[in-house]
């Protein structure tokens, strides 16, 4: 599913780019990569090992840039962005791809752990060229602080603090 989900919104992409034209049917791609994200989200949270967290943080960070994508695309002949926003994306899906297969994985040891690490830094740095990182405020305000302070402490008496 997930390929498949890439791959269309590769091809749209691309067909943007060179017609010039953006079309927001991508959208409804974009929404359902971010549901398979939260399905994502949700397992790495039901794990015991607490360096799960890494992998967690990681999906969020790719729900978070696609959230900022939507936003992009719903505003983007208002902002004249039309179609840098598909250039922008395209350099991204790789980048995204490559931390999808890491958080699916469910395999928790120091490499995969290392590597979940090394692709959402460099996910991030590439996103900050491409104005389509959350500001913090934005991240700060999507948060469902009532679930994180459940898990919180459900972490917390499982490590026994």
């Amino acid at each position: 599913m997930k390929n498949q989900i890439l791959v269309e919104i590769k091809n749209s992409l691309d067909k943007m780019e060179e017609t010039g034209k953006v079309d927001l049917a991508i959208l409804d791609n974009i929404a359902t990569l971010r549901d398979f994200l939260k399905t994502i989200k949700s397992k790495w949270l039901d794990i015991e090992n607490s360096d799960g967290f890494y992998f967690y943080q990681a999906a969020r960070n790719v729900e978070l840039i696609l959230g900022k994508m939507e936003y992009r695309f719903k505003n983007s002949q208002k902002a004249n962005d039309n179609p840098k926003i598909a250039v922008d994306l395209l350099l991204l899906l790789p980048n995204i791809d490559s931390i999808l297969e890491s958080t699916q994985s469910f395999e928790i040891n120091k490499q995969t752990i290392d590597d979940v690490l090394t692709k959402t830094h460099s996910l991030r740095n590439k996103v900050a060229s491409t104005n389509i990182i959350e500001s913090l405020e934005i991240s700060r305000e999507t948060l469902d602080k009532d679930n994180l302070r459940l898990q919180f402490s459900a972490l917390m008496q499982k490590l026994d603090a």
